[in-house]
């Protein structure tokens, strides 16, 4: 079976350990699509997605303090724009996961694909604007 989200080497920065972080963060999303399959969206998460959504919580928290460790280390002008981001991304997770836990919203294809531009859009537009910064161009 094909996976929901299939990672592109375009995709990649050049940082080893950024690249990891989001390909680790891709395979979660391909997880909770595969937990979520069990019962076609439109569905309420079943015992194995809460989990599964609160450790992409988590390590896009973690990835998002690391990287923006490393815009500080480097100088990265943008860096305020980038938190911003961050922040507001966190909170559109955070929000998406408490709708779900209190059953006001279910899981459907379409927050599914939005999760996944989430992910792309984010990596490809902001975080690949850092790879250039570094690059000097």
């Amino acid at each position: 079976m094909k996976a929901f989200l299939e990672w592109l080497d375009e995709w990649s920065l050049g940082f080893p350990e950024i690249d990891r972080q989001h390909l680790e963060m891709a395979e979660l999303l391909n997880l909770i699509v595969r937990s979520m399959e069990q019962g076609a969206p439109p569905a309420y998460p079943g015992k194995e997605t809460m989990p599964l959504l609160m450790r992409l919580l988590e390590k896009t928290r973690r990835h998002f303090k690391f990287e923006e460790a490393i815009m500080r280390e480097y100088g990265y002008p943008e860096l305020a724009d980038h938190h911003r981001d961050h922040v507001l991304l966190l909170a559109e997770l955070q929000e998406f996961i408490r709708e779900l836990e209190e059953g006001h919203r279910v899981i459907s294809v379409e927050s599914l694909i939005s999760l996944k531009h989430w992910l792309i859009n984010h990596v490809i537009e902001s975080d690949l604007a850092f790879a250039h910064y570094l690059e000097g161009g």
